[in-house]
């Protein structure tokens, strides 16, 4: 994708947001510098399967998928009413279909197999026993031919966790989040429960320019062709 072509994707989510100047450039900068949606997208372009989004927020990622032509269904929750609300109303502005956004508890979701599911920044919202239960669910997800997509901040990552750790004490100050654990997983521990449970586990560093302590894995089935 050419810069420019990413410079008015973000312009128009942006621009569809209902909210004022500060959500609109927050939605742009978050599109055109956090390169989870590029990352994410490739493997969702190649697999052609349908998606559901865990702690969706705004519904961004859904949105950048339609509008670089993907298709297939998407399915995102979260618990912010007020996040779905502002990305239902973007996909009403923007009008692209088969797009569903639902507020609700991304753990009690139904997680089936034969689609991609993606976790993004939620994990170190839950207690060590919410994690396990998500993780047992999602390697279940993958032996039934889901892709899993997570990417999270990450702990002993030096000055990048601290910085990270910064960033969420702000969210809850700012009332951006509300609730939830500051409990950030360990990336052996993430890994090794997937490869206990017979899943192929890929991992990296995916910062970008960012200073955060972010690292993305690619979970699948051993048979499961992926990009």
């Amino acid at each position: 994708m050419i810069k420019q072509e990413r410079v008015e994707f973000a312009r128009r989510i942006a621009a569809a947001m209902a909210g004022g100047r500060w959500l609109k450039g927050y939605v742009r900068r978050k599109l055109l510098a956090d390169p989870v949606f590029d990352e994410a997208l490739r493997v969702v372009q190649k697999s052609q399967k349908p998606v559901l989004d865990l702690g969706c927020g705004l519904g961004l990622f859904g949105l950048w998928l339609r509008m670089n032509g993907f298709q297939a269904h998407y399915t995102g929750c979260d618990l912010g009413q007020w996040k779905i609300e502002a990305g239902r109303k973007a996909v009403e502005i923007l009008g692209f279909q088969d797009l569903e956004l639902h507020a609700g508890d991304l753990t009690d979701a139904p997680l089936p197999g034969g689609c991609v599911i993606c976790a993004f920044d939620i994990f170190h919202y839950l207690t060590q026993e919410q994690q396990d239960l998500l993780l047992s669910r999602l390697a279940e997800a993958a032996k039934k031919g889901s892709i899993i997509l997570i990417r999270n901040g990450i702990k002993g990552c030096g000055w990048r966790s601290h910085v990270t750790m910064i960033e969420e004490i702000w969210t809850r100050a700012t009332c951006w989040i509300v609730g939830g654990e500051i409990n950030f997983p360990d990336l052996a521990v993430l890994s090794n429960r997937f490869q206990v449970e017979g899943c192929s586990v890929e991992s990296k560093p995916l910062w970008g320019r960012t200073p955060f302590s972010s690292y993305w894995l690619k979970v699948h089935a051993p048979n499961e062709i992926t990009v």
